[in-house]
């Protein structure tokens, strides 16, 4: 992972910025980029935002080192909610299933007691 400051080093060789031009940009002094560079302060949070901006890359490449492709948080967002989408219809398909039960039961049960009382009214009316 590299630092903040090798990160700023490489983006202004990258673009062919001097420190004089970067700290014009950013409107420090040109002792402020080279303190930046060499690792003795770090520039703030809205100076982070300003070199992100000026150089096009994302926040994360100057602090870590790394770009977040866009894609990978997507996808691990919608990963996430389809997990949690997943569970929430198992829960929902186990309750209409259940109620299916219930239902096959007590029509089932129903069933029965019509034909037990078909049974019935014929033997009574046999006697």
């Amino acid at each position: 992972m590299m630092s903040v400051s090798k990160q700023l080093i490489h983006l202004r060789n990258v673009k062919g910025i001097s420190q004089e031009e970067l700290a014009s940009l950013m409107n420090v002094t040109r002792q402020a980029v080279s303190k930046w560079e060499t690792d003795q302060t770090l520039p703030d949070s809205e100076k982070i935002v300003r070199l992100s901006e000026i150089f096009g890359v994302t926040t994360d490449y100057l602090l870590q080192g790394k770009e977040t492709d866009p894609m990978d948080i997507y996808s691990q967002h919608q990963s996430k909610a389809g997990a949690d989408m997943s569970a929430e219809v198992s829960e929902i398909l186990g309750n209409v299933h259940r109620m299916s039960t219930a239902k096959r039961c007590f029509v089932g049960i129903a069933l029965l007691l019509v034909a037990l009382a078909v049974i019935l009214a014929f033997v009574f009316l046999l006697r």
